[in-house]
């Protein structure tokens, strides 16, 4: 317990150091934020607002009735709420326009309901508008396929494969349906190929594009972002009222209405009101020609009795001007609002078409039910035969039956499923994991925490996995049933231009059933979950992984580090390793505008192998190459790399294998002889040992093409040489020609000849030809014909088949 909590504790100080390091991002005002950047509360924006609804529902123009509805104007927003956001929303609004005078009312007021109403086009019907459309159905397509194989040992002599896409909306709510099914024979198991695969998703980009059509047709955006108001001289025409009326009162509480009256009232503009701060207003008052007013008095807390009449006048001019002052500083100074218009407005433009102002938008003025309003949240939705998890979280690359989801909203982040990953069908490989993990588990996931996943966050996640009886198609030895529980946290920090670091830990913990006692699986998953820290630094796994960039000198870097320990299992990723070090470096640079690219990759892990001893594999890849653009159609590159794979043990060491190569590739574009071509041309050497075989590989790749009128003709050679003649993979030469030309103008096809020699294993040669044509509008037919010839007679001739035909029929039905 004490080694996770001082692993937490470093990850914290960790985080804390990086964001106190991580340079703030100067960016344009955010989307999200617009709402905080329009003074829609403002007194100032009121009007003209409120104006214009009172303009459109009399008929007639309408101006300087103040912050306030006229009777049918009231009467058409009451419609309107009631309409989008139904009775109960309709009492509130209504108990609302009885406390107007309060600000803070006013605000909340004008942002959430006001707005959307001043911007609605016309006297739309919008809950009888997004009925209309609400249900609808895009079929995608379908296509079956099947084909036989005559090799001797082919995996499936004959196999047919049918495959249905569509979409399907319901309640404006668009759902993909993918179903595909696999039929056949096989020489191990009738029933391992006849199995389906169905999946249903939410398609949550085509749902914010459908909903965010409706908001456009709707509403005018940009009246509900307030565009159409000119805030500058929304700014001066409330100044200059407001000054009018400060002289009229001025002139209804002054005796003497002479020339100094006249002085004051002409002291200052609706500019230098807007511009000036109070402190350079009160100086305007004091240096007023013939005034010769006291600072100190005019400033006192004396009675108008104690001064002079002008200082008196002065004083009560001044005090109104610092109140005008104050109105117009609400919400946002004057200033900043004048100042900042155009990057909001610039702003608006940009966001407008911003996924997350969509979602806003789609949020504030459509009527949505709950679930319409969940899905605005949610990432992904599917269940059937799924894939799920990604990089970051608790799961990774699990394919399984069930369901997952995850949201985000206000950057909180919840990713949870269920289901049943089944590995019984793993053919090639189910006799080398059986014995180390079951092959079938039943589990449930969640992932909580602050921030998306793939960008910085900062989570925590949970594993409950069951194991199963797998169906028994293929090797499956009894294994003791057992409950995994596995507990995750990860954090993710930003360190702005430098890039990214990311950390994680996970730990396990496996319960075993014991039937004679009577565990059920309620019991050995609390045993598991209240385990969870026994046995730790054996069942715990850690990874820290640095990614970033230097964009002066063109630099990519990464750099990581993992353990997990050798009794460590996670059934949520399946690719998660055990009794693992693992660390490895990646650069990246260019220069020359990209001309010239160098790269260098190090990966190196140490894996053990036995729980008593020290033996374990050590690997090591290293891997160097480079890239020139010789000039725009032509550039070289080149490839050096070793892998290396080493098992150690306290008595020998023995060398696995060793693998060093060295390529060197040219790509060319151009015309020769006045023809448009392409060439690509790769030569490389290879050195393979695999002991006892020691092989030196000559290795020569050549694709070239040419587009010879509306025709092409493509050539494609490669060659291996074994020089020490150790036959680990033999000496192969593969030769194939392509002439691509239309036939009656309808006919597409394609001729080639083939040939194949590896070396005592097989020789062949042979055509191909496809042809291809639309029979009708919406009806495609394809034909593909391969027929070979073998010229040596060989024992191994069998594992070559030497006829191929496909049919494909495509038909578009919709």
């Amino acid at each position: 317990m004490k080694s996770l909590f001082s692993v937490l504790l470093l990850m914290l100080m960790l985080r804390a150091t990086l964001l106190a390091q991580s340079p703030a991002d100067k960016k344009d005002v955010p989307p999200k934020h617009l709402k905080t950047v329009l003074p829609a509360a403002a007194p100032l924006l009121q009007g003209p607002m409120i104006n214009a609804i009172n303009s459109r529902a009399s008929g007639a123009a309408v101006k300087d009735v103040g912050p306030a509805l006229l009777p049918v104007a009231k009467q058409d927003f009451y419609a309107y709420v009631k309409q989008l956001y139904g009775d109960k929303q309709l009492q509130q609004v209504q108990k609302g326009f009885g406390l107007l005078k309060d600000t803070a009312r006013i605000g909340r007021y004008l942002d959430e309901k006001l707005r959307g109403f001043y911007a609605l086009k016309g006297n739309t019907d919008v809950a009888g508008f997004l009925k209309a459309g609400a249900y609808s159905n895009r079929f995608k397509g379908a296509a079956a396929e099947a084909f036989t194989d005559n090799a001797a040992g082919a995996l499936m002599p004959a196999v047919i494969n049918a495959r249905i896409q569509d979409n399907v909306t319901l309640g404006n709510i668009p759902v993909n349906l993918q179903f595909s099914h696999i039929a056949g024979q096989s020489f191990i198991d009738r029933d391992a190929f006849n199995n389906a695969l169905g999946k249903v998703s939410f398609d949550k980009e085509t749902y914010i594009e459908r909903m965010n059509q409706y908001v456009n047709k709707v509403f005018d955006l940009n009246k509900y972002f307030l565009q159409d108001i000119d805030v500058r001289a929304a700014f001066k025409d409330y100044a200059d009222k407001k000054l009018q009326k400060v002289g009229e009162d001025m002139s209804r509480l002054v005796a003497d209405k002479g020339q100094q009256l006249t002085a004051l009232s002409n002291l200052i503009s609706p500019e230098q009101l807007i511009y000036l701060d109070s402190n350079q207003i009160k100086n305007l008052v004091l240096d007023i020609p013939g005034f010769q007013v006291e600072e100190a008095r005019l400033l006192s807390d004396l009675p108008d009795s104690a001064l002079s009449p002008k200082t008196a006048m002065a004083r009560r001019y001044l005090h109104k001007l610092w109140e005008l002052k104050s109105t117009l500083s609400q919400g946002l100074t004057a200033q900043q609002t004048l100042a900042t218009q155009t990057a909001v407005e610039n702003s608006i433009r940009k966001g407008l078409n911003n996924n997350d102002s969509k979602v806003r938008n789609i949020k504030e003025l459509l009527p949505l039910n709950f679930l319409q309003r969940l899905l605005l949240q949610a990432k992904s939705l599917q269940a059937g035969k799924i894939a799920a998890g990604e990089k970051g979280s608790v799961v990774k690359d699990l394919f399984m039956s069930g369901a997952a989801g995850s949201f985000l909203n206000d950057d909180k982040f919840m990713m949870l499923g269920a289901g049943v990953r089944n590995d019984a069908a793993d053919i090639k490989n189910i006799g080398l994991n059986e014995g180390v993990d079951p092959s079938s588990f039943s589990m449930q996931f969640l992932q909580l925490g602050k921030g998306d996943v793939s960008g910085p966050h900062s989570h925590i996640g949970i594993v409950n996995a069951n194991s199963r009886a797998a169906s028994g198609h293929q090797l499956n030895p009894n294994t003791l049933a057992r409950n995994v529980f596995v507990g995750a946290v990860s954090e993710q920090v930003s360190l702005g231009e430098y890039g990214t670091i990311a950390a994680e830990i996970s730990k396990s913990n496996s319960e075993y059933r014991n039937a004679a006692a009577g565990n059920d699986y309620a019991l050995t998953s609390k045993a598991a979950a209240f385990t969870l820290f026994n046995d730790f630094w054996q069942t715990i796994s850690v990874g820290l992984d640095y990614t970033g960039t230097v964009k002066s000198l063109d630099l990519s870097q990464r750099a990581y580090i993992s353990y997990s320990g050798l009794g460590y299992s996670n059934p949520a990723a399946p690719g998660s390793a055990r009794g693992t070090v693992r660390y490895g470096l990646n650069l990246r640079r260019s220069w020359n505008k990209r001309r010239v690219t160098v790269g260098f990759r190090a990966d190196l892990q140490d894996m053990r192998m036995s729980a008593l001893t020290n033996s374990h594999w050590k690997n090591s890849a290293y891997t160097m190459d480079a890239r020139v653009k010789v000039k725009k159609n032509f550039s070289l590159s080149t490839r050096i790399g070793q892998s290396v794979m080493k098992g150690i043990s306290d008595k020998m060491d023995q060398p696995g294998y060793v693998n060093r190569h060295i390529s060197l590739s040219s790509q060319y574009s151009g015309k020769l002889w006045s023809l448009p071509q392409s060439n690509n041309v790769t030569f490389s050497l290879q050195q393979m040992d695999i002991l006892p075989v020691k092989s030196l590989l000559v290795n020569l790749n050549v694709n070239q093409s040419f587009i010879i009128n509306a025709n092409m003709l493509t050539v494609s050679l490669m060659y291996n040489k074994d020089v020490k003649g150790q036959a680990l993979y033999g000496d192969l030469l593969t030769a194939e020609t392509g002439w691509s030309y239309t036939v009656l103008k309808k006919l597409a096809c394609t001729s080639g000849i083939t040939y194949l020699n590896n070396k005592t294993v097989v020789e062949q040669a042979g055509v191909k030809q496809s042809v291809g044509t639309e029979l009708l509008p919406r009806l495609n037919v394809n034909l593909y014909l391969d027929c070979r010839k073998n010229i040596v007679n060989t024992t191994q001739n069998y594992l070559f088949g030497n006829f191929s035909t496909q049919l494909m029929i495509h038909y578009l039905l919709n």
